[in-house]
């Protein structure tokens, strides 16, 4: 019994000193509580007195006036304009693709790309049958129409003596009309031959004979393979597929040209734009764009070609404008960042986008009125430029807003409330 005693008294020790600490505990505890309570009363009263009660508008202090900024409200064009890709083109009304007007092997190449040409300047000779050919026939050709005029200058001696003699009774009248019919003919025959002839100088100047080289062919008779292709416009050579040596057929495929010469002072800047947009677009609207070897700079013009369908492949719609490149800048080919402004628009109310407070979709701003209160105003957004946004409802021209610190006075409202 006393050993059962003796523990239950060991026991009973802690509980006490337990009992003892949780009274300093719970002391401390409502001191701290009543502090909280006492300091939650004091912001209270502070936010109490800066809110009227008669208009429930925010009035600040001094203090409070010193941590925001209030600037008036903005008119600014917002232009309607949606941005897609695009590129550099060659323009096609001052470009040309060149075949080989005959098959054959490249004899001779004269311009590399990138050279500067002018019209009619030698691009490249194929020695080629056809050219052969042609000539054969121009010999031929050329033979008739001197063996013709042999043949009427022989009619016209025989017609001119069987007149004379008619005339001295020497010969009869018949002989006479048959020297006039023989003379008949030979002129047609000769007429006849000289179409041949130029016939054939025309199809010399189809495998690339110029006139010069033609007369003297003419005079010499010598048979030449070459036939040269010369450039049919002045330009830049864009584009060039053959080799020395290399066999080319006659003609070949559009996207298979043995050379591409076009004038780039002038080139187009195509755009592909998005089945969502394709609504918007008008001919007659301005399209910028940049480029990525001239960031700064932000080239201008207005599309003046709208393609009448979809892109099947890509779903997209190729709108098309020309710019003048003089100096050089935009080569084809180059890739292109552009805007297509369908509205310039007209000038409406316009804040910073940190002026804005977002509740949800709501937005709203501080509005400062002419007493030096503050009351939150809920406004309805259209579009933005830069750091600006479009103010559709809720503003007028001539009031002041909160743009910096209106955070700061939303955040000390939500204080109060809670």
């Amino acid at each position: 019994m006393l050993r059962l005693a003796s523990f239950w008294r060991t026991r009973a020790v802690p509980r006490a000193v337990i009992g003892l600490l949780t009274v300093p505990i719970m002391i401390a505890a409502a001191v701290i509580v009543l502090r909280v309570d006492r300091g939650s009363a004091a912001r209270s009263s502070a936010l109490d007195s800066e809110i009227k009660s008669a208009d429930g508008k925010l009035r600040l202090t001094a203090s409070q006036w010193s941590a925001v900024t209030v600037q008036p409200i903005e008119q600014q064009a917002f232009r309607s304009e949606f941005r897609t890709e695009g590129k550099v083109a060659i323009d096609q009304n001052l470009s040309t693709r060149i075949f080989a007007p005959y098959a054959g092997r490249v004899t001779k190449l004269t311009v590399a790309p990138g050279d500067e040409v002018q019209k009619g300047q030698l691009l490249f000779v194929i020695a080629a049958a056809d050219s052969v050919d042609a000539q054969k026939d121009f010999v031929v050709a050329l033979a008739s129409r001197n063996k013709a005029v042999s043949q009427v200058n022989l009619a016209q001696i025989v017609e001119r003596r069987m007149s004379n003699l008619a005339k001295d009774k020497a010969a009869s009248q018949r002989e006479w009309q048959e020297a006039q019919a023989n003379l008949t003919a030979a002129e047609n025959d000769s007429r006849s031959a000289e179409i041949a002839l130029q016939a054939a100088r025309n199809r010399l100047r189809l495998v690339g004979k110029t006139d010069a080289e033609i007369e003297a062919f003419e005079k010499t008779g010598a048979l030449t393979p070459d036939a040269p292709v010369y450039a049919p416009l002045s330009g830049t050579v864009l584009q060039r597929k053959v080799g020395p040596g290399q066999y080319v057929s006659v003609g070949g495929s559009d996207s298979d040209p043995v050379f591409l010469i076009g004038d780039t002072s002038k080139v187009w800047i195509a755009a592909y734009v998005r089945e969502t947009d394709v609504a918007k677009v008008r001919i007659g609207e301005r399209l910028t764009f940049k480029v990525l070897t001239q960031p700064d700079r932000v080239f201008e013009t207005r599309i003046d070609y709208v393609a009448p369908g979809i892109d099947p492949d890509s779903r997209r719609l190729l709108v098309r404008a020309s710019i003048d490149n003089a100096d050089g800048l935009l080569k084809p080919e180059m890739f292109a960042s552009v805007t297509i402004v369908t509205s310039d628009g007209r000038p409406t109310p316009a804040v910073p986008l940190d002026a804005v407070i977002y509740e949800g979709s709501d937005a709203r701003v501080w509005v400062v009125g002419d007493d030096q209160s503050v009351e939150l105003r809920q406004i309805k957004l259209g579009l933005s430029s830069d750091r600006m946004i479009q103010v559709l409802d809720g503003l007028y021209p001539g009031e002041k807003i909160v743009t910096r610190g209106s955070l700061f006075i939303d955040r000390m409202t939500t204080a109060k409330q809670t």
